[in-house]
This record gives structure tokens, C-alpha cells and sequence, in this order.
């Protein structure tokens, strides 16, 4: 079976998309987390196609802050933590 990631799409339209992101485990099984919202549920190949058209992107859970590190949106050194769970956060600065 797929990884399957949550996504809350945002859009501005005078600033862009503003994405988060959770790993499927972070909104089920972490309690601070479970209220979210969300707006989409998408695999690993969709979330690579909506990063690449997001002015920032927030990451909770460390499969879907592997990608970010893998597509060079994040800085492995660049990984926090908030309530117990891995949160990377990228903002593109050339607008």
C-alpha cells in the first residue's frame, strides 16, 4: 500500500499556495495533532508535484520531511521538534 500523506492546500492569490503537510500517522495517532484540517489526502508522487508549486511548506512527521530533504526543500540540520513530532518548515524567499 501507498504512503498516503494529508495535505491543508491554502491558496493567497497575491502571495501563492501555502502547504502542509502531515504523515498519516502524525493526524491519527498523535493526539495534540488529531483536530487538524486537511484538505487532500495524496501519495508520495502527488505531494513531490504540489511542493514544487508551493512559496511555503510545512512539514510534520519524518517520511514526508524525508522527502523535502530528498528534493532539497529542507536542510537535514534544519529538523525541530512541537509536541513530541519531527516539523520542518520551508518559506521560498524569491519572490
Amino acid at each position: 500500500m501507498p504512503q498516503q500523506f494529508y495535505i491543508d492546500l491554502r491558496e493567497n492569490p497575491r502571495l501563492g499556495r501555502f502547504i502542509t503537510i502531515y504523515d498519516e500517522e502524525i493526524l491519527t495517532g498523535v493526539e495534540h495533532f488529531k483536530d487538524k484540517d486537511y484538505t487532500m489526502v495524496v501519495d508520495e508522487e502527488q505531494l513531490v508535484e504540489l511542493m514544487r508549486t508551493a512559496v511555503s511548506l510545512i512539514f510534520y512527521g519524518r517520511r514526508c520531511i524525508e522527502i523535502g530533504i530528498r528534493e532539497k526543500y529542507i536542510h537535514p540540520e534544519a529538523v525541530s521538534k512541537q509536541n513530541g513530532v519531527d516539523v520542518a518548515i520551508y518559506i521560498d524567499v524569491r519572490i
